[in-house]
Parts: structure tokens; sequence; C-alpha cells
């Protein structure tokens, strides 16, 4: 009988080992399934991290600013033509953005921001980052005041390269620089080929760019209505009077000259913006009755080519590259004309 006692007092010693055994391993079997089982990031959360990450960088007025690394909802009161270059389409635009023919197709559901820019509107947008030009400061300063408490906002500058400065900072500002290479480099074949094409029309003729409005007289240099593209893109040969103002200001936009000053600065071939009706019409159908007008080269020789004013209004780089290659064509064939 204590045989039997202790051989069962030592089975259930036994039984009660294996029991904490089986157990100690239990435990350590859950451990390491909760280790290998583990939640990964989702696609969502990933994207989500992406879109809140942010870094430093300096804008063209010199500040340190704290910008999203990827931003995703950007309102351009200027630039939203090199935006969509990249592939970027801004959630409100300022009102120059809807004047540019070559990309207005484009803008149909983009918000207008007015000019001047409305803080009104753009806190309703809600963007994580905001791109103006430097002169915003100058002309609308409670404006900006009010929106730099809504979003970041990197200003440029437009006194410098439109392609690459302007373009090439905003690229880099949203994170699209093999983008913008991929750009300039279409763009640099293309004129590479019209400043052939037009060296060989012209050789060492030379063209100039002017505008007349009612009571002004304006020559463009190298930025705005065709002046980038003329004497940049497609680096036609300048009057010396011309090239001497661009020498000074190498991003300047116009200089206002008097009629009589006209012969210094007109070139072999005039490129002309004047409104078809209107005040502007008037005055330049005045000038065309004078004899000063009438003895420029460029009048005598057929040589004076009307521009589209709405089409080439803008100084963004689609604008620039499109009408370099209109204007490239238009200067040539006039060169065939007897």
């Amino acid at each position: 009988m204590q045989v039997l006692k202790r051989s069962n007092a030592v089975l259930l010693i036994a039984l009660a080992c294996l029991t904490l055994l089986l157990a100690g391993c239990g435990g350590k079997e859950t451990a390491n399934q909760g280790s290998t089982t583990a939640p990964s990031p989702s696609p969502n959360s990933t994207e989500e991290a992406t879109a809140a990450a942010t870094r430093l960088i300096t804008d063209d007025l010199g500040r340190e600013l704290k910008v999203p690394t990827a931003p995703k909802r950007i309102v351009a009161a200027e630039f939203s033509s090199e935006l969509l270059a990249l592939g970027i389409k801004p959630i409100g635009a300022g009102d120059n953005s809807f004047k540019i023919v070559y990309t207005f197709d484009e803008m149909n559901d983009v918000a207008r921001i007015g000019d001047p820019p409305s803080s009104e509107v753009i806190v309703e947008l809600a963007p994580d980052l905001v791109v103006a030009p430097t002169v915003f400061l100058d002309i609308y300063p409670e404006q900006m005041e009010q929106i730099e408490k809504i979003s970041p906002v990197y200003y440029i500058s437009f006194e410098q390269d439109p392609i690459y400065g302007i373009f090439t900072k905003l690229a880099n500002l949203v994170g699209k620089d093999q983008e913008a290479n991929a750009w300039i480099k279409e763009y640099e074949q293309e004129a590479a080929t019209a400043r052939a094409a037009l060296k060989d029309a012209l050789g060492e003729e030379t063209v100039t760019i002017f505008r007349v409005e009612k009571g002004r007289l304006r020559i463009y240099l190298n930025r705005n209505f065709a002046g980038y593209m003329l004497h940049s893109s497609l680096q036609a040969s300048s009057p010396e009077a011309v090239a001497a103002e661009i020498e000074k200001n190498p991003f300047g936009s116009a200089i206002e000259i008097s009629l009589e000053m006209l012969p210094n600065y007109a070139a072999d071939h005039i490129l002309l913006i004047v409104r078809d009706e209107g005040e502007d019409q008037d005055a330049f159908e005045e000038i065309e009755q004078l004899e000063l007008w009438k003895s420029l080269p460029a009048v005598q020789n057929g040589h004076v080519y009307k521009l589209e004013t709405d089409k080439y209004y803008g100084s963004d780089i689609i604008t620039i590259r499109e009408t370099m290659k209109e204007t490239a064509a238009m200067l040539v064939e006039g060169a065939k004309q007897p």
C-alpha cells in the first residue's frame, strides 16, 4: 500500500513538471508569434508619413522655411505654368495664371485667389504651401502678412533666369528635379533647332520687339512679352541700344522710349505688340502715318510682324517655349519674302 501511494506521488510530481514545461513552451511560442506577426505600415500610412515630413529650404528673400517634402496642396500666386510642367496642378492660383493661352484649359478647375490675393479664399483652400513672387511683398504687404499665417510662403524673384533659375528652384522645392531636367533637355533641343534655322535665314540681321499703347512706347528686353524668348532662347541679334539695356539689366522687363528714339532701337526685323482695337490701335494707326515710321528699314522691307497680344502675354516657361518655335518660323518665312 505504501508502494502504491509512493508511485502515485511520483506520478503526480511528473505530471506537474510536464504541465509546467508545456506552459513554458507555449509562452515562448506565443511570444515568438507576437514578434513575427506585428502589423507592417500600410501604403496609406506610408504616404501620409511622407506628406507630413518637412525640410528646411531658403527662398529668394534669404528666409529659411520649413516646408513639406512632398507638398500636395499648393497655391500659386504666380508660377502655375511651371508647376504644370512638373506634373503638379495647383489648387489655387492668381489672376495672371488664367491669362496664359497655352495652359488655360488645364486651369479649369483651379480656384481663383484674386489679385490682390485673398487670404479668405486661401484659408478655405487649406494649402500646405504657397508660392509667390517677391514683388507681392511690395505691392500687397498686408495680404501677404495674413497669408503667411495660413501656410508657409516660398518667395521667388523675377530677377533671374525663368528656366534655369525660377523653374529649377520650384522643381527642387516640390521634389521634381528629374522632371525639370527632362523638360529642360527637350527645350534645349528645340531651342538649338530654332536658333540654327534663324541664323541661316537672318545671318547678322537684328530683331527687336516693342509695344505701342496709348501714350506709351516700350521696347522689351529679356523677360516679359517675348523678351526672353527672343533674346535668350533664340539668341537673335539685337540693335546696339537694346543690347546695351540688356547688359545693364539682364532680366529687365522693358524700357519706355519716346517716338523720336525709335530709329535707335528699331531693328532689321520688328516684332510688334499692339491690341487690335481701342486706343492702342488708334495710337498705332497714327504712328503708321509718320515719315519716321515709314523710313524704318523693317517697314520698308516688309519685315514688321504683328504678334497676338494674348498669346505672347506670359513670361512663363511654357509661353517661352511655344512662342519661341512660332516666332522662329515666322521670322524664317518672313526672310524669304522679296
